[in-house]
């Protein structure tokens, strides 16, 4: 009995060390179907960084103003280092791709908002400050500032980037354009000492290619030699595209549907679509680079709320497992369609103080005009000297000087000057411009329109209305749905719908903060808009 029970033993022991064995044997990775709920797994990637939100990580800025959270705006991946675009602090942070480590903080100028990031295969970084209209060079510690002519404005800001040709701005609108941007030998910083090199037809890459996008027949091409057309299952025209890179034959690109952010893997020979990913819907701000190839290896900057993430790419799903998912899904359940609202039928009583109609014309023509409009900055538009609480008062970051001409109107917390109306206060010496966003309202001395001011003049209301108010006497309609001078709101931050570009991204005027500080014209893009703003119809037009 004694054996019996001996032997059993050594039985049960063995079995447990063969399965003990098995458990810890490579598993071969497969494409995973993403969840249709949110969840901090995300399948498809491998995580290669887990940066905490913090003081010591990365943080956000708040949302008023803009619209959205700020944070890391850019990221590049060059051979074991991942640069990572650290606004809030004011710096690049440099990690180990293969061990995870924080290798070196690179401060920034104070006083530059960076809006693109690149790397050079030297390890060279190049920043750019759509704002400012500046380039910011780092090469092995040695920093150079250059600056635009205030008489050039690289509009509506799309992304930046750098190839071998050297860095360069891409411009939205039906035909996208990209201006390279060069230096004049003179020193170190100068103003006018940058300059644009040369314009090219269509979007550059950091490979070199040029490329364009056809939203309404679904094609793209790059160098104008390789031509691909996407399947009707994967895009439609209101669909959004980004070239990332290629690999021999197969082409990366990020599509941007109604379900999601795709990275999508196109084979240019073939025609066929070799693979999908869905970049996880968890982001807590959007930045302007956030997918890179590099050595046939997709990266993905994730910021989300608590955590920033760096993932790459190491499973894909097949056109089929795609098309599950979306059937899975039904109509209207995914993250971006859900933001597609029909137009709602009910009409809205307008308060009588209101103009009863408006062209699109007329409210894009104004919009162009705060956009476009120059004036004089005196020492005390400058200092705030007027300003009736100095302690709720912040001056826009694009106002560098005094005595000296600005073009475009700056951005007021509180404020819907008047063309006329901001000419009398300049003249007055009010400040020029308060992007104090933690005042209770307008801050007396001070001069210019917010984002809801900027919409409630370009739309002709005889008074001002917050983003809520605007939201209220408005019919919200589908993205489909937008002309010019309509709106894209939220609470916090409301935009003038101009067009789409040739991509299939918005491009908007707005009254903004975000290191613009003023009434611009730039591109949003597709995911962007659509996750965090409704659209709505001006009701005015006839």
């Amino acid at each position: 009995m004694k054996n019996y029970k001996k032997i059993v033993a050594i039985l049960i022991t063995c079995t447990l060390m063969i399965i003990s064995v098995f458990s810890i044997l490579p598993q071969k990775t497969t494409a995973t179907i993403p969840s249709v709920s949110k969840s901090n797994d995300f399948p498809n990637f491998k995580t290669i960084l887990n940066i905490p939100v913090s003081e010591e990580g990365i943080e956000y800025t708040g949302m008023a103003g803009y619209g959205s959270h700020e944070g890391p705006n850019a990221f590049d991946v060059k051979g074991d280092k991942i640069y990572i675009l650290d606004n809030v602090h004011h710096r690049v942070l440099v990690y180990s791709k293969s061990k995870g480590d924080l290798i070196e903080k690179i401060n920034i100028p104070e006083g530059q908002w960076i809006h693109g990031m690149a790397v050079d295969k030297n390890g060279k970084i190049y920043l750019f400050n759509a704002g400012l209209n500046t380039l910011i060079t780092i090469n092995n510690g040695t920093i150079e500032i250059a600056s635009l002519n205030k008489e050039i404005r690289l509009e509506p800001f799309a992304y930046f980037g750098v190839s071998e040709k050297g860095p360069f701005v891409v411009l939205a609108g039906d035909k996208m354009k990209t201006c390279f941007l060069g230096k004049r030998q003179n020193g170190e910083y100068r103003e006018n000492n940058l300059y644009v090199t040369e314009e090219k037809e269509g979007n550059m890459s950091s490979d070199g290619c040029i490329w364009k996008a056809n939203v309404s027949n679904r094609k793209a091409y790059i160098n104008t030699l390789e031509v691909s057309e996407f399947p009707r299952w994967l895009v439609d025209e209101y669909s959004a595209y980004y070239y990332i890179g290629k690999n021999g034959f197969v082409q990366f690109w990020k599509i941007t549907n109604d379900y999601g952010e795709w990275i999508v893997k196109l084979n240019s020979k073939t025609q066929n679509i070799e693979g999908l990913v869905k970049i996880p819907d968890v982001k807590y701000s959007w930045p302007q680079k956030d997918v890179v190839l590099d050595n046939g290896n997709v990266f993905v900057l994730l910021p989300c709320e608590k955590r920033v993430y760096v993932l790459m790419v190491d499973s894909w799903m097949t056109s089929e497992q795609y098309i599950e998912y979306t059937k899975s899904l039904g109509s209207g359940e995914n993250a971006i369609s859900s933001k597609i609202e029909t137009e709602q039928s009910a009409e809205k009583t307008l308060p009588a103080a209101i103009a009863s109609s408006i062209t699109r014309g007329q409210i894009i023509l104004t919009a162009q005009q705060y956009n476009n409009y120059k004036w004089y900055c005196s020492k005390q538009n400058y200092d705030g000297s007027k300003v009736a609480n100095p302690s709720l008062w912040k001056r826009p970051s694009f106002i560098t000087s005094y005595n000296t001409y600005y073009y475009q109107v700056p951005y007021c917390w509180g404020g819907w000057d008047s063309f006329s109306g901001f000419d009398t206060k300049i003249k007055d010496g009010y400040a020029a411009g308060n992007v104090c966003t933690n005042a209770p309202g307008y801050v007396g001395g001070t001069a210019g329109v917010d984002c809801s001011g900027f919409v409630s003049r370009c739309w002709g209301l005889s008074q001002k209305y917050n983003t809520t108010g605007l939201m209220n006497i408005s019919t919200k309609i589908s993205f489909s749905s937008l002309q010019q001078g309509d709106i894209l709101c939220n609470s916090s931050h409301v935009m003038i719908f101009y067009k789409r570009d040739q991509n299939g991204n918005y491009i908007v005027y707005e009254s903004t903060t975000g290191g613009y500080d003023r009434v611009i014209h730039q591109a949003r893009s597709k995911s962007y808009v659509e996750s965090n703003y409704g659209a709505y119809k001006c009701p005015f037009v006839n």
